[in-house]
């Protein structure tokens, strides 16, 4: 069962041992940055700690911030692993561009083939899932049939109380959707606004230069021992 929610659950690998604790608030440069940091993930130990109550009213959380590279999605997927792992609901991770895309995809397949979801299908798989995490949400253009697709899953999720958690490059009033998907969104979930600093770039430098005393020599490879 456990192997199958993993499974079902398509956390990225890079994200799957991450867990609250370890989001370093250090990292960040500016002191208004750090505090915005540490606010968010105070804000996540506490839903943790008061999840029941969030589940039952199917309120998630917004991570927002306009500078990629934030956290906000390591902050997102760090939380449900914990909703996962430790507390045992069913998790589905996807970005806004891949679940439209999946979507898309079943226009083209064959209704015979019983291995395919149809559309209708993946819609109610989607609806259904106790917890959603939608990331970037925001950067997908916002046609009619994006607005169309968006506003049946929302609308679904808010009415039997779905959680769930969304990323996105900006605040909820900024979002090119209609004001229907807006609203729902703001009925959904709580706002937590992420520092605006890139710490993924910041992370990569020091890795590289971590490998690059490697290639300099500085350290012994197991394949010189």
């Amino acid at each position: 069962m456990q192997k199958n929610r993993l499974k079902f659950a398509n956390i990225p690998s890079e994200f799957d041992e991450l867990t609250v604790k370890s989001f370093n608030t250090s990292l960040y440069q500016t002191t208004e940055n750090k505090m915005l940091a540490q606010n968010a993930k105070t804000c996540v130990i506490n839903y943790i700690k008061n999840f029941n109550d969030f589940f039952e009213l199917g309120k998630g959380l917004y991570f927002y911030s306009g500078k990629k590279g934030s956290g906000k999605t390591r902050l997102a997927v760090s939380l449900g692993n914990v909703i996962l792992k430790i507390l045992h609901k069913q998790v589905k991770f996807v970005t806004s561009i891949d679940l439209l895309n999946e979507i898309k995809s079943t226009f083209d397949k064959d209704k015979e083939n019983e291995n395919e979801y149809t559309q209708s299908q993946l819609l109610e798989a989607i609806n259904r899932v106790d917890v959603l995490i939608l990331d970037d949400i925001g950067v997908e253009r916002p046609t009619d049939w994006v607005n169309e697709v968006l506003y049946s899953i929302f609308d679904n999720r808010m009415k039997y109380k779905k959680l769930t958690i969304f990323t996105s490059n900006c605040c909820m009033d900024e979002l090119k959707h209609d004001e229907r998907i807006k609203s729902r969104i703001a009925k959904m979930c709580i706002p937590i606004k992420m520092p605006e600093e890139d710490i993924r770039r910041m992370n990569a430098k020091q890795e590289n230069e971590k490998l690059q005393d490697l290639l300099l020599g500085g350290k012994q490879t197991s394949f010189e021992k």
